[in-house]
């Protein structure tokens, strides 16, 4: 038996970042197939429902903004 409802974009977001814990616009990107101006609408509804967090990283003198699951979305999900 296979998984009958569809996965919700929010859904993939949150599984990529479970398994990476923080990722960039562009890797989510990547992995979720999910187009860059729909990603970050779908970032902020989660970072406003405090399931990740919002930071900066920076790499060989770039700024880049970094999305990072919060421990307690992994300590529900069973995951720590």
């Amino acid at each position: 038996m296979g998984y009958a409802g569809k996965i919700t974009n929010e859904t993939k977001i949150l599984l990529v970042l479970s398994k990476k814990h923080c990722c960039s616009i562009e890797e989510l990107e990547q992995y979720t197939k999910i187009k860059k101006e729909e990603l970050k609408v779908y970032l902020s509804k989660l970072a406003k429902e405090g399931k990740i967090s919002r930071g900066w990283g920076h790499i060989a003198g770039k700024k880049y903004r970094k999305y990072c699951i919060k421990t307690k979305i992994l300590e529900e999900l069973n995951l720590m």
